[in-house]
């Protein structure tokens, strides 16, 4: 993934809001993401499937042609069909990492006997918000792709 690739301010200033709001409040609160993490994991496998899905579903349509030659928005020099890739591009990254932080947190046991208990709970604590970051973040990215897509009549062509 090329980071450096921009997605609009305004998406990007939801997401970082976003990520800094569920990072303190999942720190502070020391919910322990284990309680999600199953769910965070079924819910990447299949957001990171349909996102598959649309990118193929999108491949030499007409749609994509017309995407293509259009920018996406006056101050952008990217087209809508780039702009569109870029939002795959890092929605497909958290839903990855989703997958497997979710897998490590379910990998980890319950009872912490062999290992310091302080230290155990601090990496608890750490996987838990990051593992709410980019639950939060995957949710995120998936409202702003249907909402490109159903702002670019995707549905309807």
């Amino acid at each position: 993934i090329n980071w450096g690739e921009r997605m609009r301010k305004s998406d990007k200033t939801a997401a970082v809001i976003l990520a800094t709001l569920t990072i303190v409040i999942s720190w502070l609160t020391h919910i322990d993401y284990n309680i999600i993490a199953s769910e965070g994991l079924t819910l990447s496998s299949i957001v990171l499937a349909v996102y598959v899905a649309a990118i193929l579903g999108l491949i030499n349509t007409n749609l994509a042609k017309k995407m293509a030659a259009t920018q996406a928005h006056a101050k952008s020099e990217f087209t809508q069909l780039g702009q569109l890739v870029i939002y795959f591009k890092y929605a497909s990254a958290y839903a990855i990492a989703t997958i497997v932080i979710s897998s490590i947190t379910l990998l980890i046991p319950a009872d912490p006997a062999e290992v310091s208990k302080r230290i155990f709970q601090i990496i608890i604590q750490c996987l838990s918000s990051i593992g709410f970051t980019v639950y939060a973040l995957n949710l995120f990215f998936l409202a702003v792709i249907l909402r490109f897509m159903l702002n670019r009549q995707l549905w309807n062509t």
